[in-house]
Order: C-alpha cells, then sequence, then structure tokens
C-alpha cells in the first residue's frame, strides 16, 4: 500500500508516483483487520465411552490390588468386578444403540441373569437367581417387545426377531425345569410359557406380507 501525503489518500497498485499530483508515494503499512477468528479454538471433548472403559479399568484394577495386599474376601473382588463389568457394557450398548432399544433390552435379560448366577454362586448358591431373577428378567423382556410391536407396528420384524429369541430362551428355561434344574419351578414356568405363548400369539396375528419379512430377515 502507497501513500500520498499530499492528495492525502491511499493508491492500492505498485504505481510510484501519484496519478493524480505526480508526487513520490510513500510506502506504508495498514493493518487489516478481519472480520472472522485467524483460529478458531477447538474444544476438546473426551469420549464417553473411552471414559467409563477407563473408570471401569480403575476400579477392576484396584479391587484386585485391595485383594493381593490386603485381607480382604476375594468373593467380593469378583463381585465388584462382575458388577463392573455389567454395568460398563449396559451404558456402552445403550451409548451406542440409541435409536434400537433391542439389543438394550437383550443385554439387560442376559447380562442381569449371568451377573445374578455370578453373585448367587459367589455367596453362597441358594438358587434365587435361577428361580426368580432369570424368570422375571425374561418375563419383563417379552413384555417391553409385545408393548413395542403394539405401540410401534412399523417395526415389527425388528422387533419380532428379538420375540423369537426371548421365545428360544423361555423354551430353554422349561428344559431346565423338565430337568429339575430349578427347585422352585412355578415362576419359571409361567415366564417360559409367556414367552413362548408370546411367540405363538404374535404369528397368528400378523399378516402374510410381515411374516414374509421376517423370513426374508433370517435368510429362510
Amino acid at each position: 500500500m502507497r501513500y500520498c501525503s499530499k492528495c492525502q489518500m491511499n493508491v492500492e497498485n505498485e504505481l510510484k508516483r501519484c496519478p493524480l499530483c505526480g508526487e513520490i508515494l510513500d510506502l506504508v503499512e495498514i493493518e487489516v483487520v478481519r472480520d472472522y477468528p485467524s483460529r478458531f479454538a477447538k474444544k476438546r471433548r473426551v469420549p464417553i465411552r473411552k471414559l467409563i472403559v477407563f473408570m471401569a479399568m480403575v476400579i477392576i484394577s484396584y479391587s484386585f490390588i485391595i485383594g493381593i495386599f490386603h485381607d480382604f474376601n476375594w468373593n467380593w473382588v469378583f463381585i465388584i468386578v462382575c458388577s463392573t463389568l455389567y454395568l460398563s457394557v449396559s451404558v456402552i450398548i445403550g451409548l451406542r444403540v440409541k435409536k434400537n432399544i433391542g439389543p438394550n433390552i437383550l443385554t439387560h435379560v442376559f447380562g442381569g441373569t449371568v451377573f445374578a448366577v455370578i453373585l448367587d454362586y459367589l455367596l453362597g448358591y441358594q438358587g434365587w437367581s435361577l428361580n426368580f431373577v432369570f424368570p422375571l428378567a425374561l418375563m419383563a423382556g417379552t413384555s417391553v417387545f409385545t408393548l413395542l410391536i403394539i405401540l410401534r407396528p412399523k417395526r415389527f420384524t425388528d422387533f419380532a426377531s428379538y420375540q423369537l429369541l426371548l421365545g428360544g430362551i423361555g423354551l430353554f428355561l422349561l428344559m431346565l425345569v423338565y430337568f429339575e434344574l430349578i427347585s422352585f419351578p412355578a415362576v419359571a414356568v409361567v415366564a417360559g410359557y409367556y414367552a413362548l405363548i408370546t411367540c405363538v400369539g404374535m404369528f397368528m396375528f400378523a399378516d402374510r406380507k410381515l411374516i414374509h419379512e421376517i423370513k426374508k430377515k433370517f435368510h429362510y
């Protein structure tokens, strides 16, 4: 940028003399004011999943350290580890599949049952995990999927596959009762029958188009 002191004006080209008066132009530097920041500040966000995994590692490692260097009951160490793993997996799956509630429900049905069995075993097996927790978790999962199918009929094929899986679990539960692996069969029989009859009713009231979509989903 050049400036003519006589005409008091700026000249933006490379002329050495003023085009109006012919005086020699002075070379000046003008500070340019930007309408935008030169560099945008980037906010660093800590991923929630990594934070959950890190916290789980801290809790689990600390539990083992306490168990090794102190006279601590190892059963409680394993209880803390299993609880941490179950909660971490549940939260991570919940964050990854926010729109699809199916995996979340299955995680709680399977994960809750496995956690209850481990807890029951570590505390001195009394059978409450298979007698009550497993059947009640199956009934709760079946009820939730039934409500979702009724409230969201457009996603029937998505929820029906999960309902079929729970029906298979209900059959497995009835087999446990048949082989006398469950000491209090009343709740288990009701839960298993409820899961199976729900699957039967689902196919009875579904139209041919929906049944065809289910067959396509299972590549049948």
